[in-house]
């Protein structure tokens, strides 16, 4: 989604009584619409023979049931990206099933505030993962991806202690006023997503060029090559969200929904010396309250408002006083940990960043651009190799994954593996790219480049400086958790001493 700044200024981000409307209503009635083109299973059999390919009528029907708000299209370009996430990514689609169950009740939430699509709550997965933390490469950030002038024309608060962009509240509700601006400006929910990704700016452009056609389809071909991915792969993790378990994917690990109660905050918190008061672990700190960037909120806070989980909530209320003026209490210079330099450069990194929230738009096509053929565009999408790999006495499974910068889950998925065990002599089917066009596909490339790169360049071990604590340790080393550190280092407390030498792994 990239924005221009002065496209959204329209009478206002938050006030114009114009976007007060209700969307809804004006929705069309008509849920997914299925193409009924034979062209689908007469173009499937160009994709190369070892590529499996979902059965088209079953898919078919699959999207006949999913009866939406959004009048989304099944046609050949979805079914390539509902094949990603069936075969070339489906640790892509398990991830989004451990972790939708978390987020998607305060997304729910929301979006009904807002009489927004229900569906919208999809789009985070394609924008970060379900990631609060994500950041792109152009800086856009959190699970809807605002970039900065974004987040605070949407009154997101951005600065070195808090970025409202990583709350998941916050984020979710300005997400929410910004599909409702969108819808007033569109009218037609597959244009609503389009200009997400694109820019409004962009996505006017394109519609001019392509003679004043605001179909979605017939303006596909005049998009942006990342726009034109876009739309399909929500359409497809959406089926994907539905259907995963009819093709073996399953979640293992869910992170389930936990009740939070807020305390508000005015002035100066010590975080780590509120967790060892009241008892609450860092780690849950940190995953109810991602938007805080160091290991203090400053002097100058007032009504912000910390979550804690519920279940801890009757202990704090008993002990509040004495808990507060513990964790409220400076001593000398407050704690400083990564600055905003930091969390940028070493924070997780992406899965959405083609989508990156721009404050002007930088994927105009010129005018004198003609149109791609979408014929092409299937053809790169479904362009993968294969590499075949004869199992030898040692190897094991995660090496060998990370020797071709492959999932484990991916490659016993691709060589229908139930369990790690391999044996000499097996041989074992690797698919990878030949070209990196598709957005999800290249992002996630992109990902596991990031992480190498910071694997390579920060040091093995940390030297304790003074006014370090655990909490920002783990901060300035990509967020890697303090019970990690602990548990590595053979800590029993969450003190730590000058001079002390710290594996970080």
């Amino acid at each position: 989604m990239k924005i221009s700044k002065k496209i959204l200024v329209l009478s206002s981000f938050l006030g114009c009584a114009s976007f007060i409307t209700n969307a809804q209503s004006v929705i069309p009635e008509e849920a997914i619409t299925v193409s009924a083109e034979d062209s689908l299973v007469e173009e499937l059999p160009t994709v190369e023979a070892f590529i499996p390919t979902a059965d088209v009528n079953r898919v078919r029907e699959g999207f006949q049931n999913l009866q939406r708000s959004i009048p989304l299209q099944y046609n050949s370009i979805v079914h390539s990206f509902v094949d990603y996430f069936i075969y070339k990514k489906p640790s892509f689609t398990k991830k989004m099933l451990e972790k939708k169950n978390f987020y998607f009740p305060i997304f729910e939430k929301y979006l009904a505030k807002y009489n927004m699509p229900d569906e919208l709550k999809y789009l985070s997965m394609l924008e970060s993962g379900l990631n609060p933390k994500a950041i792109s490469h152009a800086k856009a950030v959190g699970l809807w991806q605002f970039m900065k002038p974004t987040g605070k024309d949407f009154g997101l608060r951005v600065d070195e202690y808090v970025d409202e962009r990583m709350d998941i509240e916050k984020s979710t509700e300005a997400a929410c006023k910004y599909f409702r601006q969108l819808y007033n400006i569109f009218g037609d929910w597959e244009l609503v997503l389009a200009s997400y990704n694109t820019g409004p700016g962009n996505l006017r452009r394109a519609i001019r060029r392509a003679g004043n056609i605001t179909n979605y389809w017939q303006l596909h071909p005049y998009l942006h090559k990342d726009t034109r991915a876009y739309v399909p792969q929500f359409t497809a993790i959406m089926y994907m969200m539905h259907h995963a378990g009819e093709y073996g994917i399953f979640p293992e690990e869910i992170m389930e929904p936990v009740t939070v109660e807020k305390v508000v905050i005015d002035g100066y918190l010590d975080l780590e010396t509120f967790s060892n008061v009241s008892g609450i672990s860092i780690d849950d700190i940190q995953k109810h309250n991602p938007s805080i960037l160091k290991g203090v909120l400053p002097a100058h806070s007032r009504g912000f408002e910390l979550k804690i989980p519920t279940e801890s909530y009757a202990y704090f209320e008993a002990n509040r006083q004495m808990i507060l003026d513990s964790a409220q209490r400076q001593n000398g210079m407050p704690v400083m940990l990564a600055s905003n330099k930091d969390v940028i450069e070493n924070g997780v990194v992406i899965i959405g960043g083609g989508s990156a929230r721009a404050s002007n738009d930088e994927n105009i096509v010129e005018e004198t651009e003609k149109p791609e053929k979408v014929e092409d565009e299937i053809k790169k999408i479904r362009k993968v190799k294969k590499k075949t790999y004869t199992v030898k006495r040692g190897d094991v499974l995660n090496r060998i994954a990370e020797k071709y910068d492959v999932d484990m889950y991916d490659l016993k998925v691709w060589n229908h593996l139930k369990s790690s065990k391999i044996m000499v002599g097996q041989k074992l089917v690797i698919l990878d790219d030949v070209e990196e066009v598709v957005e999800v596909e290249r992002t996630i490339k992109e990902e596991r480049k990031s992480k190498k790169t910071i694997e390579k360049t920060k040091p093995k071990y940390h030297v304790v400086q003074r006014g370090d604590t655990l909490w920002s340790i783990s901060q300035r080393y990509g967020g890697i958790s303090v019970e990690k550190i602990k548990k590595i280092n053979g800590l029993r407390s969450n003190s730590v001493k000058k001079g002390q030498k710290l594996k970080i792994v």
